[in-house]
This record gives C-alpha cells, sequence and structure tokens, in this order.
C-alpha cells in the first residue's frame, strides 16, 4: 500500500509536470477520491511546496508550483469581463498609476492578486500608488514609475528622491480609502459559499443588446380580487416582483438584514437564462454599490433591485462602466 508521504511526493510531481491544476485534475491522475486529494494539496500549500492561486474555476483555485508563474497567463480568460480587461491593460503598460483608473478598474487590482502586484511609491514626503505587471522587471518598473512621476511633477522629484517598495497595500488617497470602508465588511468575511450551477443551465443574450425582463401576464383569481387595500400595500415588494416575473431562485445568500445576492432563472426574449441577482434596501445607489455587485457576479449578468434611486452618477455609468447591468427599483 502507498504511504501518506509518496502520495505527496506523486502530487508534487504531477503538479510540476502539468501545472497550473484544479483539484479535480489532480485527483483523475492519481486516480483518488477529490476530497483526499484536496486534503493533500491543502497540506502542500500549508508547507510551501505548492502555490495557490487567487482566481478560481467553478470555486476551485489552480495549484501550481514556483517556477511556474509564467504560465498563470493562461488564467487570466477564467476572470469575469472587466477584470480581464484590466489586466490585459495591466500586462500591456507594465504599470498603472492607481489614481488614474476608473473604481471598477481600481477594485479590480487589489483582487487580480495573481498579476497585479501593488507598489508603493515615496517622492519628496507624498505618497503615490502603482501596480505592475507581475511579471515586469524590476529595472524597468523602477524606470517607468520615475517616468510617469517626473512628467507630472518635473520641478519636485528628484532622482533620489524617488524610493520604491512592494508591500501590502493600504491606499493612500482618501478616496480609495472611502471606497474600501464600503467594500471591506463584504471581503472581510468569511468566504462565500461558491454556487453551482447545472452544466445543462445556459446564459442566452442578445449581443450588444439590452435583456428585457418579460413579466408573466398577470393572473387573476378569485382569492386576488378579495384582497384588500392593506393587503396589497403590506405584501412583500421583493417576492411580488419574482412571482411577476417568474424569477426562479437556484441559490440565495443572505449577507446582511436589507442585502440577498441571489442566483436566479429569468425568462428573456432569447429564452430562460441564469442571472446574478442582487437586493439591497437603499434608498441611494451609487457607482460602488454597482461595481461591487459586478464583481460578485463574476462572469453571470447583473441584475440589481433596490427600493432606491441610482445616483446621477451611477445612472450616467450604465451605458459605459456597467453597460449590460439591469437596475430596477421595486
Amino acid at each position: 500500500m502507498e504511504s501518506l508521504s509518496a502520495k505527496r511526493d506523486r502530487v508534487i510531481g504531477i503538479v510540476k509536470e502539468n501545472g497550473p491544476l484544479l483539484p479535480v485534475t489532480v485527483a483523475k491522475k492519481l486516480d483518488l477520491n477529490i476530497t483526499f486529494a484536496s486534503a493533500i494539496l491543502s497540506e502542500l500549500v500549508d508547507n510551501k511546496s505548492l502555490m495557490l492561486t487567487t482566481v478560481k474555476s467553478g470555486g476551485s483555485p489552480f495549484y501550481y508550483i514556483r517556477g511556474q508563474e509564467d504560465k498563470l497567463q493562461e488564467l487570466m480568460k477564467y476572470l469575469n469581463g472587466k477584470d480581464r480587461e484590466t489586466a490585459e491593460l495591466l500586462r500591456k503598460e507594465k504599470i498603472l498609476r492607481d489614481r488614474d483608473l476608473d473604481n471598477l478598474k481600481r477594485f479590480g487590482l487589489r483582487q487580480m492578486k495573481d498579476f497585479a502586484v501593488p507598489v508603493k511609491v515615496t517622492a519628496n514626503n507624498e505618497s503615490d500608488l502603482f501596480w505592475k505587471w507581475y511579471l515586469s522587471d524590476e529595472k524597468e518598473v523602477n524606470e517607468l514609475i520615475g517616468k510617469n512621476l517626473e512628467a507630472r511633477l518635473p520641478k519636485k522629484i528628484e532622482d533620489k528622491g524617488i524610493k520604491i517598495s512592494e508591500e501590502q497595500v493600504k491606499a493612500d488617497d482618501l478616496k480609495v480609502k472611502e471606497e474600501q470602508k464600503k467594500l471591506q465588511e463584504i471581503y472581510k468575511q468569511e468566504p462565500k459559499k461558491e454556487t453551482k450551477i447545472k452544466e445543462k443551465a445556459e446564459i442566452k443574450t442578445k449581443p450588444e443588446a439590452e435583456i428585457k425582463i418579460i413579466p408573466d401576464e398577470k393572473i387573476k383569481t378569485e382569492k386576488s380580487e378579495k384582497k384588500t387595500g392593506v393587503e396589497e400595500k403590506n405584501q412583500d415588494p421583493l417576492g411580488r416582483f419574482f412571482v411577476e416575473n417568474r424569477i426562479d431562485i437556484m441559490d440565495q445568500k443572505i449577507i446582511r438584514k436589507k442585502e440577498v445576492n441571489y442566483i436566479v432563472g429569468v425568462n428573456t426574449e432569447v429564452g430562460k437564462g441564469v442571472f446574478f441577482l442582487k437586493y439591497k434596501d437603499k434608498g441611494k445607489v451609487n457607482e460602488a454599490d454597482l461595481s461591487l455587485a459586478m464583481h460578485e457576479a463574476g462572469k453571470l449578468p447583473l441584475i440589481f433591485l433596490s427600493t432606491g434611486e441610482l445616483t446621477k452618477k451611477a445612472r450616467e455609468l450604465l451605458g459605459t462602466e456597467f453597460k449590460g447591468v439591469i437596475f430596477k427599483k421595486i
């Protein structure tokens, strides 16, 4: 019978030869059940024999060994659309200055730790934050950041005044701090359960076309006609929305008292589709709320329901940064 130590060695060998790999792939190659294979992988990560990605496929991370970092680029396809665009921009430009980016890109860079490395820069007692492509040459990065700063403040920055150090980032400018305060409560919680959707469920959308929810025809019954005005007023608006639009709840997670995440099946003009639906009981929904919801939705199209209105800026961004997002006030 093969010892546990031998199994560990075999896992390392398989990852070394084929990584990055998902746990299910390792289990199949070793002819082990997925639970046992995952336990071995977790142990090898703990003792630094293997590395773990933040990018996931179907809720599972990828495992690799040091020296395979270049292959992580192949995993960019598992990022959601907006984050993939940001990662491609970072790969092309080598560095990005945080304060020059829109909210969605800034938030995305903080999540894609496999590809974006924070670089804190201090020049003449002033701090700035840059992001570098994880494979970028250190010397080249320093030169690019130096040129960026010199172009902005040619009179104030001297070569000796620039100090660059990589560290886990705490955003320096006030705007980022304010945004993070709104988001950190959710992202400091325990990791949410990943939603498993049957392979048969397909997301059917029209390219470059708005998806419209098709409600059921109103069904009149004797029972409904007998409802009083008080009963109608007290009816749950969220429940009524689901019933009237024939929305099937596939998964539900309560974030807090007035905020719930759903995976739902919705009738659209082109058939049944799977959507991420965010419900938030809030007077004003801003761009930060939409940005967070898009990241939670991942690759699924997003429906945002709220009891409140969109702010002016958030409404303007629906056609650009948040293109394809369906917002409904209930």
